[in-house]
């Protein structure tokens, strides 16, 4: 607010009683930033007496960066505008002090500048405090940053453990006890070699088959483990071919709709890759779906949207995941496979109303 006064001294007199007790740091100077009146708490904050102060330009003070920031403050007061800043200032002890100052210009009443008044206040203390807290927050984060990489990383071991542990138990399934079984069959087939030659046949054709069971189930353990040529097939065909054979394997309907706009990086075809993989793996063993659709798109802000949504049983997924997160490594694999590539990651399902997987992944990175 402008204030209009006829006479500064008039000023001084009136509220001399009021501004030498209101426990702030108080200055009048006139038009020419030279200091003409001080209360004695002015005086006790910066550690001058009133005719070291009186006389001497507002800035004289000061020194270095906080000198010109003074000098920028005081010719805005010539502009009429009032400010409210902090500046640091050497005691003449060379005790540093920080001061918060709320300085209002004045006006006479021909509307000409003729000085300004300023409250002055040392939050030497509150700065302090300010630091220590602002050097404890960065401690907090860099304490939870690391723990943060710290669970990440255990959630990636979990999560390769899980895979590992799957493939473990697909081999024993398949490979495992397709020997165990043939061994057994072989033991047989020894006992009736020679006394019952029609049950060797029997047992040999049996054996045969058996083996030719595992052999398959081991070949498509192997394919899952190893990666199509993506530098020799484009990733729509590879996309394509994979749907397709997950449809004749499963009996459910798979679509594409490919609308991305440009060439993906290699990495973020393998991980896409991969992300669609364990989701259409979870489809077979879990969902009871008869229908999964497979959207990936493009943006105009150069992001990847991945999403794959089925018809099936669904899950109450809240209720999983309070429950126990770790029966789903399945989604814990895609949101590491997220992670990696930059990206996010989220699942929508519900009980009866099948699940939905959603992937960003932003390509300028």
């Amino acid at each position: 607010m402008v204030k209009k006064v006829d006479n500064i001294e008039e000023l001084k007199k009136q509220y001399s009683i009021i501004v030498e007790n209101i426990g702030e740091g108080l200055g009048i100077y006139n038009k020419d930033m030279v200091a003409t009146f001080v209360n004695h708490k002015l005086c006790e904050i910066v550690g001058y007496n009133k005719d070291e102060i009186l006389g001497e330009r507002v800035s004289w003070f000061f020194a270095g960066k906080s000198k010109k920031e003074v000098e920028i403050e005081l010719q805005g007061r010539r502009k009429g505008k009032a400010s409210h800043y902090s500046v640091r200032f050497i005691k003449r002890n060379g005790k540093e002090l920080f001061l918060c100052v709320s300085g209002v210009p004045l006006f006479a009443q021909d509307g000409k500048f003729d000085g300004g008044v300023a409250v002055v206040s040392d939050i030497t203390e509150r700065k302090r405090l300010e630091d220590k807290l602002e050097e404890h927050t960065i401690e907090v984060e860099k304490e939870v940053n690391k723990r943060t990489n710290l669970l990440a990383d255990l959630y990636r071991g979990i999560a390769v453990t899980e895979e590992r542990n799957r493939l473990a138990q697909e081999l024993h399934d398949s490979c495992a006890q397709t020997l165990v079984s043939s061994i057994l069959k072989i033991d047989l087939c020894e006992r009736v070699m020679d006394k019952e030659p029609e049950s060797l046949k029997r047992e040999l054709k049996k054996l045969k088959e058996m083996l030719r069971r595992g052999i398959k189930s081991t070949r498509n353990v192997m394919l899952r483990l190893r990666l199509p040529d993506f530098h020799r097939m484009g990733f729509v065909t590879i996309l394509s071919q994979y749907l397709e054979d997950f449809r004749r394997k499963t009996g459910i309907a798979a679509s594409l709709d490919f609308k991305v706009e440009t060439s993906l990086p290699m990495k973020i075809q393998v991980g896409t890759y991969r992300i669609i993989r364990e989701a259409m793996n979870n489809v077979r063993k879990h969902a009871k779906a008869k229908n999964v659709d497979l959207r990936l798109r493009t943006d105009k802000n150069w992001n990847l949207f991945l999403i794959i949504e089925d018809d099936g049983k669904g899950f109450d997924l809240r209720r999983a995941i309070a429950k126990s997160y770790s029966r789903h490594f399945g989604l814990l694999g895609m949101e590491e496979q997220a992670r990696i590539l930059g990206g996010v990651f989220a699942v929508e399902s519900a009980k009866r109303q099948g699940t939905k997987i959603k992937v960003k992944v932003p390509l300028h990175q």
